[in-house]
Parts: structure tokens; C-alpha cells; sequence
């Protein structure tokens, strides 16, 4: 049975991903087990790269009123968007989607005396590129991606022998949460033309055409565990060399980490 979940119709739309409403079935834990891995290293925050990008934008648009003269035209540029997805097989590079508004405030006359009126208007522009990273997204798992479908299937013969059984089958799925890669606007600069038309009798105008080159500098981030070199075991020392040969063995036999263990779990 499907259960409303508010998106599409309800409040929040467009605004929150809404979490999913299922159906909750009857079952008991048989068994539990845990265990510990060493971390030595601490999670930081990581700057994959400073980037500056480019959106060069038309826009048309009029005023209220007929202008004599534009006087000022103040600028804010604010992103509504930011995403960078890593290309597949190269960490070292990400397609950036940046979207964004440039809030315009226009300061203008409408005669050779009188008052100055404002005007504000939301210019919304657009940037997609691939830029090149100075230091790689990390994956701590050694890779991207999730299986959630029944693509690993594990089968048993039927009674028979002459095909799988129908009735008993199981599979093996998993997820990989990376981490996000965050974008931060550390600075803007609009460089822009306007262009003035529709005049009246007395030689006014009320149409605008501005074509903007809009540049933004980028920073992008992400939390990361820096790689580093578990500590070893030693192996068992049966006391004839005071644990010298213990000592050296132990500098080649490494612990495991969560995430080789965790590998090895998904057969990967």
C-alpha cells in the first residue's frame, strides 16, 4: 500500500528530500557480532581545488517606468546551486554544475530632474564544466558505487535437479556512503554591457539588454581519512630469541582496516 509522503502535492515541495513511508514487517535479531579496527588518523576537511568558472549570460528585460538615464546599477551574485560529480574512473577531474542569480538593484531617472528611482530584478545564469582537481576525491573503500539490485544472486538446485529451486534463493547488496563534495563561493566578479532600446517621443527608454561575463571563484571540499600504515602484529614468540625475530616479523604483518575487512566482505 502506498502512504503519502508529502512530495508532489504537499507541503515542502521542491525544498526537502521527504523521507520514504513503508510498511513495517514482523521479524528478531538471532545474532550479533562486533569488532574494533584501529584508526590512528583523524578525519579533516580536504580542498580538492580552488576553482574559477565562467557564465557568460544574456538577459532582456524592462524597467517600470520610461528611464532618461541608468545612474546605478548595484550587483549581488548568490548560487542557488552547486554540484560536482566525479567523472568515472579519474578522480582527479569533476563535472561542476553551478547555477545561481545575479540580484540586480537599477538606480535611474525618468527626466532631467525629479527622483531617483530603484528597480530590482533576479538574472538567474548558468556554468557547467569539467575542471581538474589539485588534490583527488577520495573514496575510503576503494570505489564509487553501490549495488542494490539482485545482481549477485546466489542459487540452489531444485529437488530434481534439473533447474534452480524457486522457492529458496538469496543475493548479496551493498552500499558505499561517500562523502559529499561541498562548495563554498569565496568571490564574484560581473563584468556586463548594457544595451538600451524602445524609446519614446521625448527619447526615453524602458527595454534593457544586458549581456553579462560572470565569473566565480569556487572552493571545493571534502572530508577525508588520510591513508595511513595500521599497526603491525607480532606473531607469537615462543621465547628461544628473546623476541628479536618477533620484533623484525612484525614490521611486514599489518592489521586489517574496516574497510579491507569490509571489502572482503562484498567480495570486492
Amino acid at each position: 500500500m502506498k502512504k503519502n509522503t508529502g512530495c508532489g502535492n504537499g507541503y515542502g515541495h521542491g525544498k526537502k528530500c521527504p523521507p520514504l513511508s513503508s510498511d513495517v514487517a514482523k521479524s528478531k535479531s538471532l545474532f550479533t557480532a562486533s569488532e574494533e579496527f584501529s584508526s590512528d588518523d583523524t578525519e579533516q576537511t580536504v580542498i580538492l581545488g580552488d576553482v574559477l568558472i565562467q557564465s557568460l549570460t544574456e538577459a532582456d528585460f524592462e524597467l517600470p517606468s520610461y528611464a532618461r538615464a541608468i545612474k546605478n546599477i548595484e550587483k549581488n551574485v548568490s548560487l542557488t546551486q552547486c554540484k560536482a560529480i566525479p567523472v568515472v574512473g579519474n578522480p582527479g577531474y569533476v563535472k561542476l554544475f553551478v547555477e545561481g542569480v545575479v540580484h540586480k538593484n537599477i538606480q535611474y531617472v525618468e527626466d532631467g530632474y525629479g527622483y531617483v528611482k530603484d528597480y530590482s530584478i533576479d538574472i538567474p545564469f548558468k556554468a557547467y564544466d569539467q575542471v581538474q582537481l589539485a588534490n583527488p576525491v577520495d573514496y575510503p573503500f576503494g570505489f564509487e558505487y553501490s549495488i542494490k539490485e539482485n545482481v549477485l544472486q546466489r542459487r540452489e538446485l531444485a529437488k530434481g535437479g534439473m533447474g534452480a529451486n524457486r522457492c529458496e534463493f538469496g543475493s548479496l547488496t551493498f552500499e558505499i556512503n561517500n562523502e559529499p563534495i561541498k562548495c563554498k563561493l569565496l568571490a564574484s566578479a560581473v563584468n556586463q554591457w548594457d544595451i538600451v532600446h524602445h524609446f519614446d517621443n521625448w527619447g526615453r527608454f524602458n527595454k534593457v539588454t544586458e549581456k553579462m561575463d560572470i565569473n566565480l571563484v569556487i572552493k571545493l571540499t571534502q572530508k577525508q581519512q588520510p591513508n595511513f600504515t595500521p599497526p603491525s602484529v607480532p606473531p607469537m614468540d615462543n621465547g628461544d630469541n628473546g623476541g628479536e625475530d618477533s620484533a623484525q616479523a612484525s614490521t611486514t604483518q599489518q592489521q586489517e582496516t574496516v574497510y579491507s575487512r569490509f571489502r572482503k566482505i562484498i567480495g570486492q
